[in-house]
């Protein structure tokens, strides 16, 4: 397979004429706010003269050498077209690979797949470390040592490594492991439904979260629309792809309205998010000067042979906004273990009252983020109160800030307020 052949496109698919051919779509950095790198996507014609998608074909054709004979066919253009334009000058150009051709028959080790790679970007004096190969994570994969072998292979060779549909139906976190891509793109139907629906946004806030900690560079692929943006900044994307910022075409476009763009789009989507967080600091800000004033001394605990107990104010002498956003009031020792019932303050048809819950005393809290941050900045500032960040109550999936308040050293009172009012994870949704 070191010859690249002359395929014509009729043989493969009788609805379509000519030679494959590369269209290159562009990628942009929120940070830089031009465009660092180009896809390369396979195109041919119909027989109507239409340019296509030959998607369909690495589908047809997979299993057989006729997939990888297109594929070097199509990155051979590509790479002839890259070096002669001046506008793809240090930019990366990123190519697809299906994860069953590194271990495809073809191939009898992993030096087999990287050797023809690597002739081509030889012969067009392009450096391996311009090229980001992207492996298709929601495929299956039969061969995971073939596949992790020519990984390596291609690392070493100074190629980077991106794994595209992440969070795709087979998507494997010890792959991930073995992998340990440079790049990550995210699912683009993950990416639909989580800028619309609020659990699949959180599960794309955990991938960015893995994301982060691995090192890899966050990439929200299939924008289309300015929410989309937003959405992607707010869970921590770097690079931005999709028809927004430029449909795939047959030259290395430079597109530098982008800058400007961009510039207008980070600028209120940094007012949006300042509005957003400065309306939760000023909520724990006057929840935090109320408990000072008025509900510090009505939630002392008292201790009777060792059993704890808070005799919580009635909820009607609370004013509206406490009483439409206090959940749960518990008390907690200086290791973590709940000594006291849970007070949930709950509302019927007669209005609030609290309803205790013995069941909870002897919980261990030790290991939850809101506990652990106040025992440190107990220890190392002094403080005796603290808010933690927003969480989701597993039973009834508000959005929860916990503030802890220290009467004692053993003595921890906890308040959970709901501020499902002021944070919204969906904030850059269309209305």
């Amino acid at each position: 397979m070191d010859s690249i052949e002359t395929i014509e496109l009729s043989r493969l698919d009788t609805n379509l004429i000519g030679e494959p051919f590369p269209y290159f779509q562009p990628i942009i950095s929120v940070e830089d706010k031009h465009i660092v790198g180009y896809e390369v996507l396979a195109r041919g014609h119909d027989i109507e003269g239409n340019v296509t998608s030959l998607g369909h074909l690495f589908g047809r054709y997979a299993d057989s050498a006729v997939a990888l004979e297109l594929d070097l066919a199509v990155r051979e253009k590509a790479f002839r077209l890259y070096v002669d334009s001046p506008a793809a000058l240090g930019k990366k150009i990123f190519i697809n690979v299906l994860p069953r051709w590194l271990g495809h028959a073809s191939y009898t080790q992993a030096s087999d797949f990287v050797a023809p790679l690597l002739k081509q970007v030889d012969r067009h004096g392009i450096a391996p470390e311009n090229i980001v190969v992207e492996i298709t994570e929601g495929e299956y994969l039969e061969q995971p040592d073939a596949m992790a072998q020519a990984i390596q292979e291609l690392k070493n060779q100074g190629f980077a490594i991106a794994i595209d549909d992440f969070g795709a139906g087979y998507s494997n976190i010890n792959r991930i492991g073995q992998i340990r891509p440079k790049y990550i793109k995210l699912d683009l139907h993950l990416i639909r439904k989580g800028f619309s629906d609020l659990v699949y946004k959180e599960i794309l806030n955990s991938m960015a979260f893995l994301s982060e900690k691995l090192g890899a560079i966050l990439l929200v692929e299939g924008i289309e629309y300015e929410e989309e943006i937003y959405g992607a900044l707010d869970i921590g994307a770097r690079y931005l792809q999709g028809y927004f910022f430029g449909f795939p075409e047959p030259v290395f476009s430079e597109r530098k309205e982008l800058q400007k763009l961009l510039n207008e789009y980070m600028r209120d989507f940094t007012l949006r998010k300042l509005s957003n967080m400065q309306s939760l600091m000023y909520f724990k800000s006057i929840t935090s000067e109320y408990f000072d004033l008025h509900l510090r001394e009505y939630f002392v605990p008292e201790e009777r042979d060792g059993d704890v107990q808070i005799r919580p104010i009635e909820p009607h002498n609370f004013p509206a906004f406490l009483r439409d956003h206090l959940r749960l009031v518990y008390v907690i020792n200086a290791r973590g273990i709940q000594v006291s019932p849970n007070y949930r303050l709950l509302k019927n048809e007669d209005g609030y009252f609290w309803h205790v819950e013995e069941n909870f005393r002897g919980k261990d809290w030790s290991w939850r983020p809101y506990f652990l941050e106040f025992m440190a900045k107990r220890e190392s500032e002094g403080t005796n109160r603290n808010y933690s960040e927003v969480y989701r109550d597993i039973r009834s999936s508000e959005p929860i800030v916990t503030l802890v308040h220290s009467y004692s050293d053993d003595c921890l009172l906890c308040l959970d307020f709901s501020v499902a009012h002021i944070h919204n994870p969906l904030w850059h949704r269309r209305s």
